[in-house]
Parts: structure tokens; sequence; C-alpha cells
């Protein structure tokens, strides 16, 4: 069965060797492998031939995947992995010939790992175009070396070779071959791919966390000794409080930040991959998640690897910085006056500033005394907008103590001062949006200021007919009712100034608006003619609506005079309401209308405020209509306002 398998890879691998022709590294770890794979049929576990034609192979595996990856800027780290590579297929060789099984052993489970790793890189550095290109090269070599890692760790742990892993080893060998192939055939496509820090990061606690077990399961393995009682459960309680303490060091945040730093002071010239940088803090302050204060002081403390911080903002009025915002940095913080020289400090020098040299004796800064002595402050980064100290955040001590560098101070200035810019756009916003409230209040307030006009003008009619009527019963019991509806809408009017915002747009009785609206005017001008019909509901707003009519009945009474004509109509036109109010007054001009009608505080009538037409036109529309004007010089005016008619049971 073991020589089946084994023959079958050697002549998979042969049968994929005329198809590399353009590729030499991987024809010749293809053609090694295939060796391998005949030397291990022809003699099966037994003999030192095999083992080194299996530290040949894996060192052509390594050398392709070295070259596939590219020199990239970071020769520090790939002159460590090539070391580490050479090393291991050397060791390989020399312990098969000289036959030391164990520490053999150890070298075949850390060969595969170091190929999975480089592997890894490959794949996880591309673009999408770069996987596609790479994908079925890395799943096929991915196979031989993932199933290598499995059979000889199963090895290392036994101290022994399952002879079913090892014959299957030539079966799975045999199928990853035609899955490289596929991959070879995209090699124009292949890209150009070097090491990133994340993936370094990632792999170096792979391999760290591959060292350790192995190390941990050769102290388990010498606990057999103990006997055949107490050894086997010894061995297994000391892998599991291993396992337990390798997962511990995994979840420290310390820990983690404690080997990033160590990695980047030795195998990195810069501390920080720029890019990857400034895409973490743009995603980070850019988030809707959270307060804009918060979202900074967790952007520039990522960078420092911070576990938190505050932030203090500018407020011109008050003179001072304000801590507006805090994310894990214990109780509320005074503020910081703008003369203090703390503040002209920053505003003058623009620098960070380490809190640790500032608790030296002899500093430039005479920084407050809370500052220094809060337990957790580290860092002070000021926040320019343009010129401006727009703030400034301080940050929590790094979760691994190291020096602030020049590359630190570099970085969070200019995280700072994007970080500036969002928080300049965020008053922006706010106070855009307050003036918006406020422009809202006085717009309300003009309307109201109409409204008030029309109802002084109904009045004034009220008493200029009492002169001629006021002993009449009849005409003083209409007084009284126009007095009354004209104090309560006097009421509704302060009502509406006080809210700060009403809803509308229901179901409302028409007809029945319209018919209160013709009778209050007509005690006004008893001329006005008025046709409504019963029953006719709209999607609009009671109070809206009457105020909509009363400007219109208003401006056509006025118009028309004490003798003219004054009219208004309600008709259903299909899905609409048509209410109309026609005079027989001057009427106006095209040039008029299209210019002059709707523009606020224009307008032309002696004593007005310029807003009656702004304001029917802009609660018609309020309420899903429009306002229609038909007018000509001498013709007279008939205003028509559109509302969408309610049906029963919508």
């Amino acid at each position: 069965m073991i020589d089946i398998g084994y023959a079958l890879a050697a002549a998979a691998f042969l049968a994929i060797l005329p198809g590399l022709r353009r590729l030499p590294l991987m024809a010749g770890a293809v053609l090694v492998t295939a060796a391998w794979a005949g030397a291990e049929a022809w003699r099966p576990i037994d003999g030192r031939i095999p083992l080194i034609l299996e530290a040949a192979r894996t060192g052509a595996w390594l050398a392709f995947l070295f070259a596939l990856l590219g020199p990239g800027p970071e020769t520090t780290i790939r002159r460590a992995l090539l070391a580490a590579g050479v090393a291991t297929v050397a060791g390989q060789a020399l312990f098969g010939l000289l036959g030391w099984a164990d520490g053999l052993r150890i070298l075949l489970v850390l060969a595969p790992v170091l190929a999975l790793l480089l592997i890894e890189n490959l794949y996880r550095n591309g673009d999408r175009e770069g996987r596609w290109a790479v994908k079925y090269l890395c799943f096929g070599l991915g196979m031989l070396f993932a199933y290598d890692f499995f059979l000889w760790a199963d090895a290392a742990l036994l101290h022994r070779t399952d002879p079913a892993l090892f014959a299957a080893r030539g079966f799975v060998d045999a199928m990853a071959a035609p899955v490289a192939l596929l991959g070879a055939r995209r090699a124009e496509s292949w890209p150009a791919v070097r090491l990133s820090r994340r993936v370094v990061f990632h792999s170096a606690a792979l391999l760290g966390s591959g060292l350790y077990l192995i190390a941990m399961s050769g102290v388990a393995l010498s606990l057999r000794g103990l006997g055949e009682s107490w050894g086997p459960v010894a061995q297994a309680a000391f892998l599991s409080a291993a396992m337990a303490l390798l997962l511990a060091i995994f979840a420290s945040g310390a820990a983690r930040a404690r080997a990033r730093v160590l990695l980047v002071k030795h195998f990195f010239r810069y501390r920080y991959d720029y890019r990857e940088e400034w895409l973490r803090f743009s995603a980070t302050i850019s988030a809707g998640e959270g307060p804009l204060g918060e979202r900074v002081v967790k952007g520039l403390a990522d960078i420092l690897d911070s576990a938190g911080g505050a932030l203090w903002r500018l407020r011109p009025e008050d003179g001072a910085l304000w801590p507006t915002a805090s994310w894990n940095f214990g109780p509320a913080l005074p503020a910081i006056p703008v003369d203090s020289p703390l503040a002209r400090f920053l505003a003058e020098r623009r620098w960070v500033l380490d809190l640790e040299e500032l608790r030296g004796e002899e500093t430039p800064v005479a920084a407050p005394a809370w500052l220094l002595a809060h337990p957790r402050a580290r860092a002070l980064v000021p926040l320019f907008h343009g010129e401006v100290l727009a703030g400034v955040v301080v940050l929590d001590r790094p979760r691994a103590a190291r020096a602030l560098d020049w590359e630190d101070r570099d970085l969070l200035k200019t995280a700072g001062r994007q970080a500036a810019t969002h928080l300049a756009e965020e008053d922006a916003n706010r106070a855009l949006a307050d003036s918006r409230r406020l422009d809202a209040f006085n717009r309300r307030f003009a309307f109201v200021a109409h409204d008030v006009k029309n109802v002084v003008g109904q009045m004034s009619l009220l008493l200029g007919n009492a002169e001629r009527h006021g002993a009449d019963p009849e005409f003083q019991r209409d007084m009284l009712t126009t007095v009354r509806a004209s104090v309560g809408r006097l009421r509704g009017l302060l009502d509406q100034l006080a809210q700060a915002r009403r809803v509308s747009g229901g179901p409302v009785a028409l007809s029945a608006i319209a018919a209160e609206a013709a009778g209050r005017w007509a005690r006004a001008h008893p001329g006005l003619q008025a046709q409504v019909p019963p029953d006719l509901a709209a999607l609009a707003d009671a109070e809206d609506l009457s105020s909509v009519l009363d400007h219109l009945l208003a401006n056509a009474v006025e118009a028309a005079g004490q003798g003219g004509r004054v009219a208004l109509r309600l008709t259903r036109r299909g899905g609409q309401a048509v209410i109309e109010v026609e005079d027989d007054g001057p009427g106006m001009d095209a040039a008029f209308v299209g210019e002059r009608l709707f523009r606020p505080l224009d307008g032309a009538k002696p004593g007005g405020f310029g807003l009656g037409a702004f304001q029917v036109r802009q609660l018609v529309r309020d309420m899903g209509g429009r306002l229609e004007v038909a007018s000509a010089p001498g013709r007279g005016t008939c205003m028509r306002v559109v509302l969408p008619v309610h049906q029963a049971g919508e």
C-alpha cells in the first residue's frame, strides 16, 4: 500500500513537469519531489536517502516560495525567514544522515510550518486579482505541507511514525500535484507580493505557538517516566496547562503589544505601516457608532496602543478647552484655559508631549498639576485646524512600556490634524442645524406676525361696519362671535409659535373648514359668495389650512375693496380638492407673479410684511398640495389651492 501511494505521487509530479517549462524553479521543485516520492516507494520509512531527498524537496519548495514573494522593502524579515529555512533544511539533512530521530522529528514539524507561513503570506497579501492567480497554487502546496505537519506532529508527540498516516501521505501528494499545475497555468498573472507587518505578526505568533507546543510536547513525553499510573495523568495535565497558558497569552492585550514592539524593534526599519494606520484611523473616526469625540480618542489611542484617553475641545466663547469626551480614562477632568502656559505652549510649538518627560525636574512646559498627577496620562496630542488649536487629546499609557520617538510624534500630530478637521466639520454641521432651527422659528414667527395682521384687518373691518350697524342686535351677535373666533385664532397662533414642531398631513373636514372661513369673512365683507359642497375631506392640517384660507380671503377682500366681488369655491376634480378664492380687484401682471409675489420680505402693499403669498405657498406644499395663480391687470385674481382628497378607508 505504501509503495503504491508514493509511486502514484512520483508519477503525478512527473506528469505535470512538461507544463512547467517557463517556471524553472517550480519545475526543479517538482522534479525533486518526484525523486523523493520514488525513493519512498522503493524503500518506505527506512533508509537515509529518502530523508535527504525529503530535505531537498522542502528546500526546493521554500526557494520557489521565497522567489514568488519577491524582495520587498523589509529585507530584515526576509533574511530572518531565509535563515530559518536554510537552517531547517540543513538540519533535517544532517539529522537524517546521522540518524538522530528525535531532532529529526522536530525539524520535520518545523519545515512544513515555515512553508505554510510563506504560503499564507503569498495568498493573504494579494489583492482580489492576485488571489485569483495564486489560489490553486496555494491550495495544492497547502495540501502537501499541511498533511506533512499533521503527520510529523503526530510522530513527534508519540515518538513513532504511524504507518497508516505515512502510507496515506503518498496519495495526498498525488492529489496535490494537479491542483498545483492549475495554479501554474496562471503564472503570467502571479502578483509581486511583499511581506506585510500584519501577516508577519500573525505568522510570528503562529510560529512561536508551534515552537511552544513542540517544546511542551517534549516535556510531556518526559513525564511518562513517572510510571504507568502517574505518567499518562501528568502528561495530560501538563499539556492542558500549557494550552491554557498559551490561550491566556493570546488573550492578553499587553502580551500582544509587547510582541508587536519586539518585532517592530528588531525586524522593521519603521515602526508603523502608514497605509494601514491611516486606513484604520480614518475608518474609526468615520464610523457612525458613538460620539465623534470618543471615536477621535479611540483612533489616536489605537496608534499608540493605548487603552483609553480624553478629549478637550476649544470653546472660544468660554476662553477654555473643555473636556467633552472620555474613553476608559477615569472621572471628570477640569478645563484648560486658553491663556494657560500649557495651551500657549501647544499653540506656539505644536509639539506632541510625552508626559513622562514633563514629570521630570526641568521641563520647558508648565503643565497643570492635576494632569501630571493623573496616573494614566502619558501623551498629549494637540489638534490643530489650520492655525488654531482646536483641542487636545490626552492618551493613556501604551499597553507595552516604551519610549515615544519621532515616528510616534509625527504620526500622532498628523492624525491630530485629521481629527481636528472632522471635529470642525461636526461643529459646522451643528451650527448649521442650529441656524436652520432658528430660521424655522423665525419663519414661524414671521408667519404668526402676518396672521396677526390678518386678524387685525378683520377686526378693523368689523369696527368700520359697527359705525353703521352697531345698533343692530344681529350684527352685535355676529361681532361677538367674530371677536371670540379672533381671540381663539390668536391663542392658536401663540401655541404654534411655542411648538418646536407640528406633525400634519392627516385627513380633515375640508368642507367644514372652508365654510367656517367663508362665514368669518362674510361678516367683514357681506358681499362674499361661497360655494362649499358638504362632506369633502382632504389630507391637510386643519390649522394650516385655516391660516391659508384667511390669508387668501384677506388679500381678496383688500384687493376687491368695499363694494367689490369676492368668491370662495370648493370643488372636486378626480382625486384632488380645489379651493378657489377669486376677486375682481386690479390684478397682477405676469412679471410680478413670477418674480416678486412669492419672494419673502418683498411686499408691494404699504404696511405689509411681504410674507403672505410666500407663507401660503409653503404651507400648501407642506400639506402635499400646490398653489396656482391666475391673474391679469384689470381682470382680478384667482388663487387656487389644490390638495389630495381623502378617500374613505385610506
